[in-house]
């Protein structure tokens, strides 16, 4: 009986299960993850985890009763270390793993500086382990330097400045999300920051950090004293958090003969989410659908249902219309369609609108879901060639997750 591999315990890994056993795939799934817990839900790690007081359980996102239904064989805690598209074997380290189909939803590591790497009380939020990482360096911090102003960094932020803690938020951009919105929307997230109480630097990156004292005297217990940064100036710091965006995890997928995108890293693919090797599709973080990648949950779910329908014999194709949301201070932060390269118009009450050549094309909303919830039901009703026409080449919502 054929079998179908996902590779990425992950929303899209989970949701191709979900999508093949939709679509009539009655043959054995196994599902594979590096991480030792079921498939679980990441927005609540740079959220919820970070403000609970007590140690925030693994968002799980099906109950163990569903997974049994979905009749899936999880191989948890298990490295993927290389693909044979030829002899349509996946290279483990449980052993290797023979598929007939194969779905890649690896999603993407958390980029670091090397210049930090490796230095205690610095840290990524990435996965689960990561979130708890920063939330215990949280309840010892008095000051925080957090470097990126995107959604990773500012919903950091937000749960440090709810704690008491004093944070500076590190920018080399001109403005947060620069790839994501326009200058007006920007001017209007930094506004939330600053009325926070966030000291947020633009232009300025992180040259180093050091401890001041030497081992024989009292050590600081996070690691950090000061970071360092290209203006000269130097902060006092008991923890730093990178918060500078992901790559695609497509390391393991040399010499396999899948084709990657070369600027991104990520897995080329069609709309179908067919990859350029026959029996493998690709979905989420990891996927880039006709040159583009969709970093958001939203996109991450449909193309990971998508890419399990088809690998089990149907023909979907994606055609989502890009959203993300975040939490800052308080506030919710809705982007939808695309927010970068269109003409902005403030609307008020929070909602800023994009239109090109006349059409609303996307918005960004602070606090403001009706409007949002109406745009995006507008945008969704188009046909698909409308929606990718207005959206070509302009990158949409990239967020770095959320």
């Amino acid at each position: 009986m054929p079998s179908l591999l996902v590779v990425g315990a992950g929303l899209a890994g989970l949701r191709a299960v979900e999508g093949a056993r939709q679509a009539g795939w009655s043959g054995p799934i196994t599902i594979v993850g590096d991480e030792p817990y079921p498939p679980y839900d990441r927005p609540p790690l740079s959220k919820a985890a970070l403000a609970s007081e007590e140690q925030p359980g693994v968002p799980v996102l099906r109950s163990s009763e569903v997974i049994e239904k979905l009749q899936v064989r999880h191989l948890a805690g298990v490295r993927v270390d290389g693909l044979d598209t030829a002899h349509r074997r996946v290279t483990t380290s449980a052993g290797d793993l023979s598929y007939d189909a194969l779905v890649i939803a690896t999603g993407s590591t958390a980029t670091t500086l090397p210049a930090l790497t490796g230095v205690p009380g610095v840290h990524v939020l990435r996965r689960y382990d990561d979130a708890l990482a920063v939330r215990d360096s949280l309840t010892r911090s008095r000051r925080v330097v957090i470097v990126g102003a995107g959604f990773i960094g500012s919903e950091i932020a937000s749960a440090a400045r709810a704690r008491g803690i004093e944070v500076t938020v590190v920018e080399a951009s001109g403005r947060p999300l620069e790839r994501a919105v326009g200058p007006l929307a920007a001017a209007r997230l930094m506004q939330l920051h600053a009325d926070a109480g966030v000291r947020l630097l633009t232009r300025t990156t992180v040259s180093g950090v050091r401890a001041l004292r030497q081992a024989q005297d009292i050590a600081s217990e996070h690691g950090v004293d000061e970071v360092e940064l290209s203006t000269g100036e130097t902060l006092a710091a008991d923890a730093v958090v990178l918060g500078i965006g992901a790559r695609p995890a497509t390391a393991w997928l040399a010499s396999s003969g899948v084709a990657l995108d070369d600027r991104s890293g990520g897995v080329l693919c069609d709309r179908r989410l067919a990859t350029s090797a026959p029996g493998v599709w690709a979905a989420g973080d990891v996927a880039c659908v006709d040159g583009e990648r969709s970093e958001h949950w939203t996109a991450a779910g449909e193309q990971g249902r998508v890419a399990g329908a088809n690998a089990a014999g149907a023909t979907e194709v994606f055609a989502s219309v890009p959203f993300a949301w975040s939490a800052w201070h308080g506030h919710r932060i809705q982007v939808v369609g695309e927010t970068t390269t269109a003409d902005e118009e403030d609307h008020g009450d929070g909602f800023i609108l994009y239109r090109r050549e006349g059409r609303a094309v996307g918005a960004v909303g602070i606090d403001s879901p009706g409007p949002v919830a109406r745009l995006r039901r507008a945008l969704a009703a188009q046909p698909p060639s409308d929606v990718r026409a207005h959206m070509a080449g302009a990158g949409g919502v990239v967020p770095a997750r959320e």
